[in-house]
């Protein structure tokens, strides 16, 4: 099935008639039936009845008839944002972002895309996966980079990179000297976590882990983001488990030590509506996929 077959379909459901709609379209009357024939081919069912003063929608083509509109209106816009880019008329993004991978590898890929894009500005929002892709739903942003698994069936939503988790504790802590730690070795510990209602991913993937060896997951103290969850570490009010990305905070008061048994990880997606154009999808994804200085990152191929 082709627009052209698509934008016969809806003129002549908005026109009635095949000559003044075959006229509007700048084509033969043949031409515009052969297309509205091929459609209902490749549909397998009738889209007009035919009569002899023009044609009337069947009910299955009327039903039809909104949804080709939507899909000519999307090709219209992507044509549009195509030639923008050509023009290179796309001076200003709007990109979301969460506070962990603002910490990530996401700086490293806005550096990339800015190299080879110097006349765009991003201009960045923070805020929770399900809050970005809202925005992104609703053309507040062009795109975000969220925590995959999504609910959402509107949007396109493509890993692109994982961070493995590694414990954060106290610098002055017993196992703060150690190479490597299992999830047993933190079964008679405190923990502190942050809070599930702000990060249901994030706790159930670090609640899981624990709970292969054992641990039901009770943390003495809650945080509101693996930032200041780092914080109530360095205050001494136990061990977190956060990504490995955040060891990019240096403080002399903590120790980020890694785990050895098959340690959690968290995902990166890129999130966008299927209209952004594939040419601002390519850019991204190259810059999604250029070096990163995070360690712990692992881009997604």
């Amino acid at each position: 099935m082709e627009l052209k077959q698509w934008r016969c379909f809806v003129t002549l459901a908005e026109i009635g008639n095949i000559r003044r709609a075959a006229s509007l379209l700048a084509i033969s009357q043949p031409a515009l039936s052969v297309r509205v024939q091929r459609l209902e081919e490749a549909l397998g069912f009738a889209l007009f009845d035919r009569q002899a003063r023009g044609v009337r929608l069947t009910e299955q083509g009327a039903r039809l008839l909104p949804h080709a509109r939507r899909l000519l209106s999307r090709a219209a816009e992507t044509d549009e944002a195509a030639r923008a880019i050509g023009r290179g008329a796309f001076d200003r993004l709007e990109i979301g972002v969460t506070p962990i991978a603002a910490l990530s590898f996401f700086p490293d890929a806005m550096r990339a895309f800015s190299a080879a894009h110097p006349g765009v500005v991003l201009a960045l929002t923070e805020g929770l996966s399900d809050e970005l892709e809202e925005a992104v739903a609703h053309r507040r942003l062009d795109l975000a980079v969220v925590h995959p698994p999504s609910s959402r069936d509107d949007l396109v939503v493509r890993e692109v990179a994982r961070d493995h988790f590694v414990a954060v504790m106290p610098a002055g802590h017993p196992l703060a000297g150690a190479g490597r730690i299992a999830a047993a070795d933190l079964r008679q510990q405190t923990l502190v976590g942050v809070r599930r209602d702000i990060g249901p991913v994030v706790f159930d993937r670090i609640a899981a882990y624990l709970a292969r060896a054992g641990i039901t997951t009770q943390v003495n103290q809650c945080a509101s983001s693996s930032i200041s969850l780092v914080g109530l570490v360095a205050a001494g009010a136990g061990i977190g488990l956060v990504v490995e990305s955040l060891a990019c905070i240096a403080r002399p008061d903590i120790r980020f030590v890694a785990l050895s048994d098959d340690p959690p990880s968290l995902g990166y997606a890129m999130c966008h509506r299927p209209d952004l154009p594939a040419e601002l999808q390519g850019a991204f994804m190259q810059a999604f996929h250029a070096p990163k200085a995070g360690a712990g990152v692992r881009p997604e191929l």
